[in-house]
């Protein structure tokens, strides 16, 4: 199995525009067994209320007869359950609790996806990727304020992001690359399935559901599309200056040399936005001098020095004589050591 995973892998990496159009077989019974390995033991149960450990006691027989109902086509997702998680600004958070064995089939598919869209995927992006995490994402923050010419920070906020993903655009993205038939139904289920929320049952138009396994990685997918081939491909080299993205998810910031060239985007990213229904928070989103000159500038305007969020994190302005961002790096420090 991991043969075949590798080797789908490298064709990916082969074409850039290659599709795969027989990939549901590498869905297989030790597959399944091994995402349901791979799950979270303590993870809350989803509607059909079966935790890990109460799967556990008949897995192998209830996983073969799951891949039996895969491979007959009578495999069905089941709607989700939703919870609110409280949010540090007092508010609370949906999060959508798929059954388990709706679990198991989107890990064992999403490990076969994650072996194409891995090469597909931009350097900018450190969200839900396999050797990648929140760290790395500030390191790079960290690199590209110290080592590079940096001035202006375009800080972006994405308005409840999951939810509103168009569903319709989402599979012509993912049909770039999937041309399997099995395997487009079966994200189609998961995306279409509703929510059973206080014991009703709702259904949406829009949205992948947070909090389903295989939501990161069509979040992913969507805004590599959306952002990161955009801004790099088609951005990138018509501005004046340098810039660069580091994204986690849908938190990103896109760093200028220029406040012309950041300017220039931020005019034109929520037109971007808007043309696949995504919406930036008009206060949270917002240009930050931040650099090299930011704290003389903040001095001569009688004001402190500017801060930029990411990840939960305020980054903050150091003298201008100072190499690093001493502030940046103690923070990175303390994330690791969680």
């Amino acid at each position: 199995m991991s043969t075949q995973i590798d080797r789908i892998a490298e064709l990916a990496k082969e074409d850039p525009k290659r599709q795969f159009f027989s990939i549901a077989h590498l869905i297989t019974a030790e597959a399944l067994y091994a995402a349901f390995r791979g799950l979270r033991k303590k993870a809350s149960a989803g509607v059909d209320g079966v935790t890990y450990h109460m799967y556990e006691k008949d897995a192998a027989r209830s996983i073969q007869q799951l891949y039996e109902r895969l491979r007959e086509g009578k495999y069905r997702a089941q709607p989700l359950r939703r919870i609110y998680i409280p949010k540090e600004n007092g508010k609370e958070r949906p999060i959508s609790i798929p059954s388990l064995e709706d679990k198991i089939v989107q890990k064992a598919t999403g490990e076969v996806l994650n072996a194409i869209y891995e090469q597909d995927f931009l350097e900018c992006s450190y969200g839900f990727r396999p050797g990648r995490g929140p760290h790395q994402a500030l390191d790079e923050v960290g690199r590209v304020i110290c080592t590079k010419p940096t001035s202006w920070i375009l800080e972006l906020d994405i308005t409840a992001y999951f939810d509103t993903i168009v569903r319709g655009q989402l599979m012509e993205m993912i049909e770039k690359r999937i041309s399997d038939g099995s395997v487009l139904q079966l994200i189609r289920k998961w995306i279409q399935v509703g929510v059973i929320d206080e014991g009703r049952l709702l259904v949406s138009e829009t949205g992948t559901g947070q909090g389903q396994t295989i939501s990161p990685l069509l979040a992913n997918i969507y805004l590599h599309y959306v952002l990161d081939e955009w801004f790099e491909h088609e951005v990138k080299p018509r501005l004046k200056g340098a810039a660069h993205e580091i994204r986690f998810a849908d938190d990103a910031v896109l760093c200028f040399q220029y406040r012309e060239d950041a300017e220039k985007v931020m005019e034109v990213l929520p037109k971007r936005f808007a043309k696949y229904g995504l919406t930036l928070h008009p206060e949270k989103t917002r240009l930050v001098d931040f650099g090299r000159y930011a704290e003389e500038h903040a001095k001569w305007q009688g004001k402190k020095p500017a801060t930029f969020d990411f990840l939960g994190f305020s980054v903050l302005q150091v003298s201008t004589d100072k190499e690093f961002n001493h502030e940046l790096i103690n923070r990175v420090n303390k994330l690791r050591d969680r």
